[in-house]
C-alpha cells in the first residue's frame, strides 16, 4: 500500500493593496514552487492558484496561510515601532526557503553573534514555542540586523517572482 503525504501548502503574501499566492513545499529541504529559471511561481488570485493546484499538485487543499509582507515593509521605514515577533520569525523562515529555491544568498542565513541573538529573540518570543522572553528588547545593532534581514528577504522575494496570469505552467 502506498501512502501519499501532502506536503504542499498555500501561502498568501499580503502587500497591503494586493495579494499574491504561492506554494510552499515542506520536504527535507523546505522550498517554494519555482519555474525552470528559479523564479517563484505566483498567482494573482486564490482561484488561479487552485486551478493550478487541481491540475498539477493534486493533494488535499490546505488552509491559506497569510504572510503580512506589508507589515515588514512598513516597519523597515520606521524601525523604532513595535513589531510582531511571530510574524517576523515566519517571514524570516519563508525568506530562507525562498533563498534556497531561488539559489540566491540571504543575509538572514549568514550566522554571526548579532544575527543569532536576533533570531533567538524572535524564536523565543513567538507563538508555539516556549516564551522565555515575551517582549524582548532589541538594542540598536540588533534592530539594524533585523532591518537588514527583512529588507534583503523582501528584495529577494520581489526580484525573483513570476506572476502567472493565463500561462500554463508545468510542475
Amino acid at each position: 500500500m502506498h501512502l501519499t503525504v501532502d506536503n504542499h501548502y498555500i501561502i498568501s503574501l499580503d502587500f497591503k493593496f494586493y495579494q499574491l499566492y504561492i506554494v510552499w513545499i515542506g520536504d527535507e529541504t523546505d522550498c517554494v514552487l519555482v519555474d525552470d529559471n528559479c523564479k517563484i511561481i505566483a498567482f494573482k488570485t486564490e482561484a488561479a492558484l487552485l486551478r493550478y493546484w487541481h491540475l498539477h499538485i493534486k493533494e488535499s487543499i490546505t488552509e491559506v496561510t497569510i504572510y503580512h509582507v506589508n507589515k515588514a515593509q512598513q516597519w523597515i521605514g520606521n524601525p523604532d515601532t513595535e513589531f510582531d515577533c511571530n510574524e517576523f520569525l515566519n517571514l524570516w523562515n519563508l525568506f530562507t526557503d525562498i533563498s534556497t529555491s531561488t539559489k540566491i544568498p540571504f543575509t538572514g542565513d549568514v550566522k554571526d553573534d548579532i544575527r543569532n541573538t536576533v533570531y533567538d529573540k524572535l524564536f523565543n518570543a513567538s507563538d508555539g514555542y516556549w516564551a522565555d522572553e515575551l517582549n524582548p528588547i532589541f538594542n540598536a545593532p540588533e534592530l539594524d540586523m533585523l532591518k537588514m534581514v527583512m529588507q534583503n528577504g523582501i528584495e529577494i522575494l520581489l526580484n525573483n517572482i513570476s506572476v502567472i496570469e493565463n500561462e500554463i505552467i508545468l510542475p
